[in-house]
């Protein structure tokens, strides 16, 4: 089950809490619906999670009033639960739908307060990862060993697709003591993508001020501008994990990665949080200030599909 804590966890990290709405001009303007839902094909509950967002003066036009919440998939209405107390796959005071999702399945959501404008969002589940073989392969680089991870794809010719890579280290020590158990340690892992065209930003200001990319998470993601209708296989990597051993312990190393196909509002939403992550020179007046996108109208947050391929645990091959 390991598996599903993980991808949870990965999804609710992008369900932002909202900064404050305000106007220089309107301190009264009224608070807008927040939502945040990303149905992915991996699991079986769709989290759900609603709210108000707060003006500068501290408004709330329905304090203590539960939202009304319609969940279409496919044009057919799902029940709403309710989840009171946080667990661990799901956060307290947060609502759900049961149900396994596939590719092209469409869904809409609705919601409503007293007095406030309805909210509604859509999007669809994409196709799967168009995935032709992946490989954890440890090779010579410019400063000793490092660790690749090949992952050859055919991007479809005929559609704007987007994708994304995360990759979980599994790190297992094993202690020769017959009394002291083995011991299991999860961690993202940090790629290098210097070599990578499709992830590095190695252009304009970025380039001349020797700013780096970094992706929120550990999730990267890209789109198929430079690629489409090719195979294509990613150069990307990571420091090698040589593990320890002596007469106590036995350190391995494993991989798993996942690769993702997001639908456009997953890509532009996480794309304009890496850009304000990524945003230096907008700290000092040298670029333009971002904002979070958005695809609710009449509201704030994120409605986007996400089709998720999940490898097993990997070992690394020597070539």
């Amino acid at each position: 089950m390991i598996y599903r804590l993980l991808m949870i966890l990965l999804l609710l990290s992008f369900l932002q809490s909202c900064d404050n709405e305000f106007s220089l001009n309107r301190l009264d303007s009224p608070p807008k619906t927040v939502l945040y839902c990303i149905p992915a094909t991996i699991g079986d509950t769709i989290l759900i999670q609603v709210s108000q967002s707060t003006t500068v003066n501290n408004q709330v036009t329905n304090k203590g009033s539960q939202p009304y919440i319609i969940f279409k998939l496919n044009g057919i209405e799902k029940e709403i639960r309710f989840n009171e107390e946080s667990t661990p796959l799901l956060p307290a005071n947060s609502y759900y739908v049961l149900g396994k999702l596939m590719e092209k399945d469409r869904i809409d959501i609705e919601v409503s307060y007293p007095d406030m404008p309805v909210t509604r969002a859509q999007t669809e589940i994409p196709g799967r990862f168009p995935l032709n073989k992946s490989e954890v392969v440890l090779k010579d680089g410019e400063y000793g060993k490092e660790i690749q991870f090949q992952i050859s794809f055919k991007d479809d010719a005929t559609t704007k697709d987007y994708y994304g890579i995360r990759i979980i280290r599994k790190k297992i020590t094993k202690y020769t003591l017959s009394d002291v158990q083995d011991f299991i340690e999860y961690a993202p892992v940090e790629l290098k993508i210097d070599r990578e065209p499709l992830l590095s930003d190695k252009t304009g200001f970025n380039d001349i001020f020797g700013l780096s990319k970094e992706y929120y998470r550990f999730i990267y993601i890209w789109d198929d501008n430079m690629i489409n209708g090719k195979d294509y296989t990613l150069d990307v990597g990571t420091y090698y994990y040589s593990g320890s051993i002596n007469e106590y312990q036995k350190e391995t190393y494993e991989f798993k990665i996942y690769l993702y196909k997001l639908s456009e509002e997953l890509y532009k939403y996480i794309k304009s949080v890496n850009d304000i992550n990524n945003n230096e020179l907008g700290n000092y007046g040298l670029a333009p200030i971002r904002s979070h996108y958005t695809n609710i109208d009449n509201g704030i947050g994120l409605l986007g599909g996400c089709n998720i391929y999940e490898s097993e645990w990997l070992d690394i091959q020597e070539e």
